[in-house]
């Protein structure tokens, strides 16, 4: 079975968000044994406002990008997740 790299562009709720702590909460939140986050980064997104650009490695299995959806919709600071990017890894 192989796996899937996600990569997402998820806003925070102000400002001041501490893009560490969002990270955490991001990894908290994921289902477990099903999703993990590869890489997180944060970038400059407009107006001195920063999004956090995350890469999450999933199972390739029927309906797991859509608990990963699911998990992002709910994360404490997250006002949103956008799927930037989606591609099997071998």
């Amino acid at each position: 079975m192989g796996e899937v790299l996600l990569k997402y562009r998820v806003m925070p709720e102000d400002v001041s968000t501490d893009m560490a702590q969002l990270e955490k909460a991001i990894a908290a939140a994921l289902p477990k044994g099903i999703a993990r986050v590869s890489r997180a980064e944060a970038k400059p997104f407009a107006f001195g406002m920063k999004a956090l650009h995350v890469s999450i490695i999933v199972q390739d299995e029927e309906g797991n990008s859509d608990k990963v959806e699911a998990a992002l919709s709910g994360v404490p600071g997250a006002q949103g997740a956008e799927l930037l990017d989606m591609g099997r890894l071998m």
